[in-house]
């Protein structure tokens, strides 16, 4: 909780992980705009219509487990946005950062593409 204070007070953008109806409200009530559902592999695309039930005013942004390949999942079941990692910086761990810019390109059109539907 004090390090989301700290953030609101500074105005950084602050995405506290949660796996639960409790933590979410804790966060929104903290002031979160955002929520992220850490971590997304676990939980599931359909995690995002539970917490969206209960909290309709939250934005939820799932991380961890999230791919060029699911992607479309999180989106149409109300994602946010979404975050990644591994699957986007594969690349880089052996230099190869034109790859990185690819699969970032993919993802765009991944997210653009499900929005559209």
């Amino acid at each position: 909780m004090e390090t989301i204070k700290l953030c609101n007070r500074y105005r950084v953008p602050m995405l506290p992980g949660v796996m639960t109806p409790t933590e979410a409200i804790t966060a929104l009530e903290a002031g979160c705009d955002v929520i992220k559902i850490f971590p997304g592999n676990i939980v599931g695309p359909a995690a995002i219509s539970s917490f969206k039930g209960p909290l309709p005013q939250g934005e939820f942004m799932p991380s961890g487990g999230v791919d060029v390949d699911n992607v479309d999942k999180w989106i149409n079941a109300g994602a946010y946005a979404v975050g990644t990692g591994s699957s986007l910086t594969k690349g880089a761990k052996t230099g190869d950062f034109a790859a990185v810019t690819a699969k970032a390109q993919e993802f765009v059109a991944a997210v653009a593409a499900a929005r559209a539907k």
